[in-house]
């Protein structure tokens, strides 16, 4: 009988007890909100959670949803939802700063009934979201200029490159064209079924920047007071509303407060929605944050939950009813939102992303099953450099159709060794398809490196992993061995079918040496194995270019350190999404932690560290140093790999043999969850 592990509970609370399921169209004891239906305008969805629009960049060159979209939606649709709305659609093709898609000709038509027919059987409504992009939009993209009410630069260009460019003032003419856009997009949007659209009026989009005094400097009747300022929206919602009939559904995107100077306020927004009520022809308005993306899409450094209260300050202003969006990322969280009547229906894009059974789970009780999401954002940063969207805890996304879990015929017996993120989801699906698996961890926790990056502040997220990993193999039934290394040895006691080698990654080691001041790498300052003190002078060298040498460097200026970030880039962190960029290096910068681009360390003589200029050549000094941190990345640990295949090698009876995660190659925690997944399919 293979032996069981403890695992950990969620949330240690009485409200994680088991319920027995209900009708998915109804409360449960512990949600008397989140599973009842709601009606907004014409429409009744079976429950309270929503899917909202976001780019997945899955569409071809044409923009017509295609099979992997469909089956992108279909998941979400069975795990439960309510309401999905689709990506943002740019209602004028040649003015957009994302790949066209083609609201414009008659073949969406057909091409979207298929889908909304597909879900509509599921039984979820779909909406279509409508957009101009206006000044964040790109002229490379389309070859044409990008339009906006002023020529303003967006306000995002400092950490979105795409919005650099300096837009064209719109004309009458040019405003006319757009509100007839959005109008011939919404009739398109009712030919193909669609239960209701929503309009795009955030996140310093064309209809935010006319509604914000920070990008509306225009003297005419579209700028100057607040009412000028909402006219053109005023003739969006009608023009759409005329295009998709009295029906459908038609709501609005709303920024809660774009959080930047000048920009819109919450006070402006409790006066904005009132005045777009008063049109009539809104059923809805959903409640979003920023401009920028450190709100529109927050990381893991902004709580779950801070945003709620933007939503909260709206219901007292208004009838319509209100999503609320923003971190609300568990089934509690969001029923606690539904109960306190901040909103009607909670938004909850990235959780659904990381399991789109969440509410099935969530509705019957199995909340420990349920995979959460960790914050990382490492779906948007793919996003923003013209990747498709992929999901660091969800291998499946955006591959469901080619990785769908299925039974073996020839269960075999499999033995993993390591216990990180790699090995844990090779132990979990190939235990899903049905073989034994054993696995060995040399520690005392499941996990691997997440366990020591959750130690960093505002990373506590990371966690998740082991809390999902060690219940999953409890649920799964995996023979777990804590507290011991696998050998060669091992693997022939075992006599397995199949091993699968994850071993993890190692720091790579500082060339640096010094006599009076120790040299570590992140994983002992994070591990808690370096000894700091409040008030140490520490220089950090960031060269593994994404969150290592920065984490650590908060993780420093917490204990009381004086920290110095050197690196030889042009900015340490270069390949950290852009909205996670943004929010640690407001918090660095406020602790007082200090940059020197383009430096490196040349030397260390006694508590004075001598840095050189990477193009200069030119020296300076940092006196009085305590501690030097070298983030330089990871390294395979790859040992019992190649003496297991150089076993392998000599005899024809030995096992298959598979090396996967950062034992392979050191890389992110995705790639290390990818690997697994395939793995575990192919054995």
């Amino acid at each position: 009988m293979p032996r069981q592990i403890v695992a950990p509970t969620w949330a240690e609370s009485s409200i994680w007890q088991f319920q027995e399921p209900g009708d998915e169209n109804m409360a449960t004891p512990q949600f008397q909100h989140l599973f009842t239906p709601f009606t907004v305008g014409s429409v009744t969805v079976r429950n309270r959670i929503v899917v909202p629009g976001h780019a997945t960049l899955f569409m071809p060159a044409d923009g017509l949803p295609t099979e992997r979209m469909l089956h992108y939606w279909l998941a979400k649709a069975r795990g439960g939802v309510g309401l999905i709305m689709t990506h943002v659609h740019n209602v004028m093709p040649h003015h957009t700063g994302a790949p066209p898609v083609a609201l414009q000709t008659d073949a969406i038509v057909p091409a979207y009934r298929k889908v909304v027919d597909a879900l509509h059987d599921e039984g979820v409504k779909f909406f279509l979201q409508l957009n101009h992009v206006g000044g964040e939009g790109n002229s490379r993209m389309f070859g044409g200029v990008v339009l906006a009410p002023s020529a303003v630069r967006s306000t995002r260009a400092n950490f979105l490159p795409t919005a650099q460019e300096t837009p064209h003032e719109m004309e009458i003419k040019d405003i006319d064209e757009v509100v007839e856009a959005f109008r011939q997009a919404a009739s398109k949007a009712r030919e193909a079924g669609f239960d209701g659209v929503e309009i795009q009026g955030e996140v310093s989009f064309m209809l935010a920047q006319f509604m914000s005094p920070a990008r509306n400097h225009r003297q005419d009747s579209y700028g100057g007071s607040l009412d000028n300022r909402l006219r053109f929206a005023r003739e969006v919602i009608a023009a759409v509303r005329g295009g998709i009939g009295s029906d459908r559904v038609v709501g609005m995107r709303i920024s809660g407060d774009e959080y930047f100077e000048g920009g819109l306020t919450l006070d402006d927004t409790i006066l904005i929605v009132p005045r777009l009520e008063a049109t009539g022809q809104l059923d809805f308005i959903h409640v979003g944050a920023g401009p920028g993306a450190a709100s529109h899409i927050p990381p893991s450094y902004r709580k779950a939950g801070s945003f709620v209260y933007l939503t909260e300050a709206i219901r007292k202003v208004t009838d319509l009813a209100l999503i609320c969006s923003q971190r609300v990322n568990d089934p509690l969280r969001a029923e606690s939102v539904l109960a306190s009547g901040a909103a009607d229906l909670v938004s909850m894009n990235r959780a659904i992303m990381t399991d789109p059974e969440m509410p099935t789970k969530a509705r019957e009780g199995r909340l420990e099953e349920i995979r959460h999401c960790i914050a990382c954002n490492e779906c948007i940063a793919r996003g923003r450099i013209g990747m498709p969207i992929a999901c660091t805890m969800n291998a499946e996304l955006g591959r469901e159709q080619q990785m769908a879990i299925e039974k073996t015929d020839t269960p075999r017996h499999v033995l993993v060794v390591g216990g990180g993120p790699a090995g844990l989801e090779a132990a979990r699906v190939a235990s899903l398809r049905g073989h034994r698996v054993t696995l060995y961890e040399k520690g005392d926790t499941l996990g691997g490196q997440p366990l020591i990056a959750s130690q960093a502040p505002g990373r506590e997220e990371l966690d998740e992993v082991r809390r999902y990993y060690t219940y999953q193999m409890g649920l799964q039934e995996v023979d777990v061995h804590l507290n011991t290394e696998a050998t060669s040895e091992t693997i022939e006691q075992e006599a397995p079918d199949a091993v699968v080698i994850a071993t993890g990654s190692r720091a790579i080691l500082s060339e640096l040496t010094a006599d009076d001041v120790p040299v570590v790498d992140v994983r002992t300052i994070l591990s808690g194995e370096a000894d700091i003190e409040p008030g140490q002078r520490v220089v950090l060298q960031a060269e593994d270019h994404h969150m290592q040498g920065l984490t650590a460097a908060d993780f420093l200026v917490e204990k009381g350190c004086e920290v110095q970030v050197l690196t030889e880039a042009v900015y340490a962190g270069s390949q950290i999404e852009t909205g996670t960029l943004e929010t640690l290096y407001q918090r660095l910068l406020t602790k007082g932690v200090t940059f020197t681009p383009l430096t490196t360390i040349k030397l260390i003589d006694g508590r004075t560290v001598v840095t050189e200029n990477t193009i200069s050549k030119a020296e300076a000094r940092i006196q009085g140093v305590d501690m030097i941190v070298a983030s330089y990345g990871n390294e395979a640990s790859d040992e019992l790999y190649r003496e297991v295949k150089s076993d392998a090698d000599s005899t024809s009876t030995t096992p298959a043999l598979y090396l996967i995660g950062d034992a392979s190659a050191p890389r992110r925690l995705m790639d290390a969850i990818l690997d697994g997944a395939r793995v575990g399919r192919i054995l």
